[in-house]
């Protein structure tokens, strides 16, 4: 028998070296392919766990966040472990939705690109002077990191660009996290009070104020009240939203001088809230102006519920719950009582 060794070339296709040289030569004409649809410009290949921005939350002690248009922006700065927009007279914000933001930004990664062209840039609304959101980021020294975000095209994902990079990336982030608009970062309970301490609430027309008992009664007026209205309405006091501000500059078009209403709120440890409502001009939205605050809150009929057009007589009871014996009418003195239907049947005459 004749053994014939197998001398083809087949074998040696198969060896270690020979596969990882050709995928290395399939991932060199991919990036050649890559770079000259997107312009020629070279970029050195990016592996998938080197970080984009290359910083850490604690470090961002600044974030300042722009629309395109140059209509919004908002800059929100650290102090004392908590946010606040620097803007607005350092009116507190969501702290929490800042941080979260700083934990997605340093996480992300810088992948592969998916373009570099000037061309795709501008497609992409990433360009420097087109873009959706500009982001930048401040440390202690000065500016850290920056991103230019603009299209998004499918959930939680948008394209974005290191300013001064000619590479467009897509990256896992949702465009809605990174507003300019300012009321989407305020933090909502700045009017919010504790029911319970809620002891006095005072208009021009009425007072209402608490014993040491629990039991609310209105001043000058020993008539009973409507326990359900005066609930009603210290709860909406105690939980009493807004839907922004407006800024901390008075303007004629918010009306203060004409007020719907004034109101004071005593409280059990001595303080008081002084409000002062008024209808905005040729608007549906209401204005509230705390005494010792400098904002203007913005706020809707929704918000303010029973408050605007609140009576003292709706304050009292009824005069038909105070007295129950009043809704029911007494029976005629020449009327007969009925008689049950037992003793009111004719005898039966016995067989």
């Amino acid at each position: 028998m004749t053994v014939q060794s197998d001398t083809g070339w087949r074998p040696d296709l198969r060896a270690p070296i020979v596969v990882g040289l050709a995928g290395l030569l399939v991932l060199q004409i991919l990036l050649a392919l890559g770079l000259n649809l997107g312009g020629g410009r070279a970029l050195a290949p990016s592996a998938v766990d080197v970080p984009l921005l290359g910083m850490t939350p604690d470090q961002v002690q600044s974030l300042r966040i722009e629309n395109g248009d140059g209509t919004e922006s908002v800059t929100l700065v650290r102090r004392d472990g908590t946010w606040v927009d620097a803007d607005l007279d350092e009116l507190p914000v969501q702290s929490a939705k800042v941080e979260q933001l700083l934990k997605e930004l340093a996480a992300l990664k810088r992948p592969l690109p998916i373009a570099t062209s000037e061309a795709a840039r501008e497609r992409f609304k990433v360009a420097d002077d087109a873009f959706e959101r500009r982001l930048t980021l401040d440390g202690k020294t000065g500016p850290i990191a920056g991103l230019l975000i603009g299209d998004s095209p499918g959930f939680r994902r948008v394209f974005s660009r290191l300013p001064g990079e000619p590479a467009v990336y897509e990256l896992r982030l949702a465009l809605s996290d990174v507003s300019a608009r300012r009321d989407d970062w305020i933090e909502v309970g700045l009017l919010r009070l504790e029911g319970e301490q809620i002891n006095r609430i005072a208009t021009r027309d009425w007072i209402l104020s608490k014993d040491e008992t629990g039991v609310w009664g209105l001043a000058g007026d020993d008539r009973p009240l409507n326990e359900e209205t005066v609930s009603a309405l210290v709860l909406r006091l105690a939980n009493l939203g807004y839907r922004g501000v407006l800024g901390v500059v008075d303007d004629p078009a918010y009306n203060q001088q004409d007020p719907l209403f004034e109101l004071e709120i005593g409280l059990a440890d001595g303080s008081k809230r002084h409000y002062r409502v008024s209808q905005a001009k040729d608007s549906q939205d209401y204005v509230l102006k705390d005494a010792d605050r400098p904002w203007f809150f913005k706020l809707s009929e929704f918000d303010l519920g029973e408050l605007l057009d609140m009576e003292v007589a709706d304050l009292r009871a009824r005069d038909d719950a105070a007295d129950p014996s009043a809704s029911v009418e007494p029976s005629s003195p020449s009327e007969t009582p009925p008689m049950p239907e037992e003793l009111s049947a004719e005898p039966q005459p016995t067989e």
